[in-house]
């Protein structure tokens, strides 16, 4: 939640997505529900997993979340990274801009046919992001952060001194470009100047991105452009004869996890059709317990 102001605005034309961002653009059509996949790789000397993280456009929790096992910050020579690149589209996302899956730390846009996909830092303890559909109202380049009193307080309390304003430049938290969202109380989606922060709880509200992928997103949205913040920690579908399920920890933490529920989510998904489809049970449970992120199927062949 911050004030803030430009020293310049523009706003700039759509360019060809595949262009952009190849890595994490995709093709999108009514029926895309699961996109992408997960892979494996071998870490190389000196690579920490924020390094990984950042190499292959994930989130700081995304990548912990899937190598448990593995330090994050010497994970060794040879030593096998999951790449958790497979990922179910969330229910009542927007198809003509910008979603939020807070749980997910995890951003989609939809754009001419194509699906973007960019990991986020999200508000941290008591300045939590806050859902709602809304709108991009305000793009700024090099804007400068205008710190609300609560912010300086909180600074103060720590014994740092933070100004009432931080102009442009390597110690501005909002980076090189920001575009506000017309929920009250001033929240941008923006860059950041500590990159290795997306992914976390972070922010005083706002939403931060890799400073490549603000410069891709900004340039593929226009005043106007819809932006839904939801909070789905457990995503579910089905493609065909199988079933794909990916369980997050809870942003709010206030999801019950029941797997009782969990299962009639899934036996209304395959339509009492129990001669097409056959649930690993054990999977599912063994994924809703590790809440790991990572998009598995949950089918087994008859």
């Amino acid at each position: 939640m911050i004030k803030i102001k430009s020293f310049r605005l523009f706003y700039l034309s759509f360019f060809a997505v595949t262009n952009l961002l190849a890595a994490s653009a995709y093709d999108f059509n009514d029926s895309t529900q699961v996109f992408g996949d997960n892979k494996f790789i071998k870490a190389v000397y000196e690579d920490t997993l924020v390094d990984i993280a950042r190499t292959y456009n994930l989130g700081f929790n995304e990548i912990i979340r899937a190598n448990p096992n593995v330090d994050k910050w010497l994970p060794g020579e040879g030593t096998i990274i999951n790449i958790p690149a497979k990922h179910i589209i969330p229910k009542g996302f927007s198809e003509k801009g910008i979603t939020i899956n807070l749980s997910e730390f995890r951003g989609y846009l939809i754009k001419d046919n194509k699906l973007i996909t960019f990991p986020v830092g999200l508000g941290r303890m008591d300045w939590k992001t806050p859902l709602g559909i809304s709108t991009i109202d305000l793009k700024l380049e090099k804007p400068a952060w205008y710190p609300p009193k609560s912010v300086r307080d909180e600074y103060k309390n720590q014994g740092k001194f933070l100004p009432a304003e931080v102009l442009p430049g390597p110690d501005n938290p909002l980076g090189e470009l920001a575009m506000r969202i017309s929920i009250p109380g001033g929240y941008f989606i923006h860059g950041t100047n500590r990159p290795d922060g997306v992914g976390m709880e972070i922010s005083h509200g706002c939403i931060r991105l890799f400073p490549e992928d603000i410069d891709y997103i900004f340039q593929l949205t226009d005043i106007g452009t819809e932006v839904i913040i939801l909070d789905q920690p457990i995503k579910i579908a089905r493609i065909e004869n199988d079933i794909f399920l990916q369980v997050h920890p809870s942003y709010s933490n206030q999801y019950d996890y029941d797997l009782e529920k969990l299962r009639t989510q899934i036996e209304l998904l395959i339509n009492n059709e129990p001669g097409l489809v056959k649930i690993n049970w054990g999977s599912v449970e063994s994924l809703l317990k590790e809440q790991n992120g990572l998009a598995t199927k949950v089918t087994v062949r008859k």
